[in-house]
């Protein structure tokens, strides 16, 4: 082999753009992690403030048209052509990106006839754009044809590359996918939605998801802070909508029947192997009904950098039933490095951490899961298992009420009411032997409870900035008790969110 040159052909690029993945929505999972990478950098370098991080994506389904766009860091003029050409070639390392193979970058090539870079670095008077004939490039990977061509020289035959002016105070990433192809669901933007938000490193919705500030306490209190961006799907610029992770407090259970189930309570668990923590992970206890019918929510779902790897069902193989991973809902969170994704991110590198991870997961959280799914199918139908299953769920919502703040006085002396009303139905319960145990540790969490609430002064209006005086803070108090009195409390919790958003952004 010595003197010999290395010729890589130009049918690589299919193998690492169409036949790198089986899903076209995955592209948009390339670009985000791209743009979160960029925009941690940029707020690690303190070019923005964390508060002003952005991607809008745009998918316009009549012009055939994407666009992701980001705020970070951009790329310098000088970088830009050698960084967004090369193929399979990336800066980036493991350690502290989502995307570091440099592979992803390219995917679009195949979903559509020309994909354009358009990138500008703060402080520089020229933004770079980059060009792909991708149509052209279809030409030229036809079989028998232009077979002498190497993938360099592809390259350059399809790539145009141009230096035009740019406000220097300006940074950004735009990747534009124009002409996309019709026979993929890349422009179908409920489709696309409903992706991003499994797949993408979005925040929970409080008020779908009411245990989300228990769970980031939970999380931060472990040395881990989950990375949330914020990603904003529409039409067109003008329509833009927050996009957030699908987890819900209530949702429909057994695919058959359809029936409403809810968390009651949350469980976290740590893996550690070898005195090294691996990951975090957390599940909602619930009626465990059967398999979860919205296939958003189903599934343990494992997350590196807060970006799904795999899918609802990668985490099936701990389980000796398989099933009854589709029965719960939860995530992992890996922390360590040397679990690595691999190049298609439908997995982990099997490596020997990756087995142990597995091991650990298969003789500790899926044991207790499949554990509650069987005790809960025998004591479904026993009164005194309904009556405690009851009682714990005014205990979950006055932990969350404490966490996430009340919404009013109102809202606290009825929580406080229902707390009591519960104790006293609580000690009054005779149960067997079956639940004596359960019973005597919700008397515990119950008396708990009451103290906590009792003695807790937060509330959500108390979230709001300094900016605002006291004379309004005072009249939302009064505002928030008259709603307390006349709506539900679950209409009353997205207004008083509302309010409380609305004023931290002035």
């Amino acid at each position: 082999m010595a003197g010999e040159t290395v010729q890589v052909g130009k049918y690589t690029l299919e193998s690492l753009t169409t036949g790198m993945y089986s899903d076209p929505k995955i592209v948009y999972r390339e670009y985000i992690q791209n743009s979160v990478d960029s925009l941690e950098n940029a707020v690690a370098l303190g070019v923005i403030e964390k508060s002003s991080m952005r991607i809008d994506i745009i998918v316009k389904a009549e012009t055939s048209y994407i666009c992701i766009k980001d705020n970070g860091m951009g790329i310098p003029s000088a970088e830009a052509p050698e960084t967004l050409m090369n193929v399979g070639s990336s800066k980036k390392r493991n350690s502290n990106n989502r995307g570091f193979r440099g592979i992803g970058r390219l995917g679009g090539m195949s979903y559509c006839d020309t994909l354009v870079f358009t990138t500008s670095a703060e402080k520089e008077a020229v933004k770079t754009v980059i060009t792909f004939d991708c149509k052209r490039l279809r030409n030229l990977l036809i079989p028998g044809k232009y077979e002498d061509m190497s993938l360099s020289e592809v390259l350059e035959e399809i790539t145009k590359v141009d230096f035009l002016p740019e406000k220097p105070e300006l940074h950004y990433l735009i990747v534009e996918m124009k002409e996309v192809n019709g026979f993929s669901d890349l422009l179908d933007i409920d489709a696309v939605k409903s992706y991003i938000s499994q797949v993408a490193p979005l925040p929970y919705q409080l008020r779908s998801f009411i245990y989300a500030p228990q769970l980031k306490k939970y999380l931060s209190k472990n040395g881990y802070v989950v990375e949330e961006f914020p990603i904003f799907l529409g039409e067109d610029e003008l329509n833009l909508a927050p996009v957030y992770k699908p987890n819900k407090s209530r949702f429909k259970s057994d695919r058959a029947k359809r029936t409403t189930d809810e968390i009651t309570s949350m469980s976290y668990f740590d893996v550690i192997i070898d005195g090294e923590l691996y990951a975090l992970g957390w599940y909602g206890n619930c009626g465990w009904l059967g398999t979860l019918s919205d296939k958003e929510l189903s599934g343990i779902r494992v997350r590196k950098g807060n970006i799904l790897i795999g899918d609802n069902k990668t985490m099936n193989i701990i389980f000796k039933e398989a099933r009854f991973n589709g029965w719960t809902q939860g995530e992992i969170f890996i922390v360590t490095d040397k679990l690595v994704p691999n190049a298609r991110r439908d997995d982990f590198e099997q490596n020997d951490a990756y087995y142990d991870l597995i091991n650990a997961l298969s003789n500790g959280v899926s044991l207790e899961i499949s554990r509650a799914i069987r005790e809960a199918s025998f004591t479904r139908n026993n009164p005194n298992a309904k009556a405690l299953r009851e009682i714990e769920k005014v205990i979950a919502e006055a932990s969350n009420a404490v966490s996430e703040g009340f919404n009013s006085s109102i809202d606290k002396e009825t929580l406080l009411k229902s707390l009591t009303e519960s104790a006293i139905s609580l000690s009054e319960l005779r149960v067997n032997d079956d639940f004596s145990q359960k019973k005597k540790e919700l008397e515990e969490k119950i008396e708990a409870a009451i103290k906590e609430v009792s003695e807790s002064k937060n509330f959500k209006i108390n979230h709001i900035n300094s900016s605002i005086d006291k004379k309004s803070k005072q009249v939302l108090r009064v505002v928030s008790n008259i709603l307390s009195k006349k709506l539900a409390k679950s209409l009353v919790d997205e207004i008083i969110a509302e309010i409380v958003s609305e004023l931290n952004r002035k």
